[in-house]
């Protein structure tokens, strides 16, 4: 418990409080999940929707790989970026991204305004990408000894969460963690390295340098 940071503390406090309600509140789940997941009511004035249902954790399941996440993870950013980054990016990328799957829900053909209580997760895809972004290449401890490249380990998680959506025809749930991958992106300057390198590769396709290193490039165009 050496890892858990003081923002990080308090998330898992109240993810697990959240949970804990939910589990022994039978006769208040409906209740929950019509006015604290994002469901067809966020289009009636319940705008609280898409921030309350990042905490609203229905599955044991779900519960755990939050509270891991924000441990192995969450924790990190938080001690590289500081405090106000972790929650920007928790509060930025998972509301972006429950408004995208609602609306997803209502405008998609065949679709219907489902209720969706995906709590914490594609908040945590951002956290994920953001952490492949700061460390890079480097290797991060998994479990016990085992280590990966940061990059290799998010990149294996993120496309085996998307490649779940696909198979079940999530598509609101994979426009919503393309969002959350997108904040990530923008955050930690991923957007203006893609646009950093096309600008390059532009470059270089107009542009012949002539071996020897001598002379001035030759423009092709």
């Amino acid at each position: 418990m050496e890892r858990l940071t003081p923002t990080v503390r308090a998330l898992v406090i109240g993810v697990t409080l959240a949970y804990l309600f939910f589990v022994f509140t039978p006769p208040l789940n409906d209740w929950a999940l019509t006015h604290l997941a994002v469901g067809p009511y966020f289009f009636h004035g319940e705008v609280w929707q898409p921030v309350t249902a990042l905490i609203l954790n229905t599955r044991l399941g779900g519960w755990f790989f939050t509270v891991i996440g924000l441990w192995w993870v969450g924790a990190f950013i938080e001690r590289v970026k500081g405090p106000r980054f972790l929650l920007r990016l928790l509060l930025g990328a998972g509301i972006l991204a429950n408004v995208v799957a609602a609306v997803a829900c209502l405008v998609i053909p065949g679709g219907s305004p489902l209720v969706r209580a995906d709590g914490a997760g594609f908040a945590l895809t951002a956290v994920f990408v953001a952490f492949a972004r700061i460390y890079g290449a480097r290797p991060a401890q998994i479990w016990g000894a085992l280590s990966m490249r940061a990059d290799y380990f998010t990149g294996i998680l993120v496309g085996f969460s998307l490649l779940v959506s696909m198979a079940n025809r999530d598509w609101p749930g994979l426009l919503a963690e393309l969002a959350a991958i997108g904040v990530a992106l923008s955050a930690t300057g991923g957007i203006g390295d893609v646009r950093d390198r096309w600008r390059a590769s532009r470059t270089r396709a107009r542009y012949r340098v002539l071996e020897g290193g001598k002379g001035k490039p030759t423009k092709l165009n």
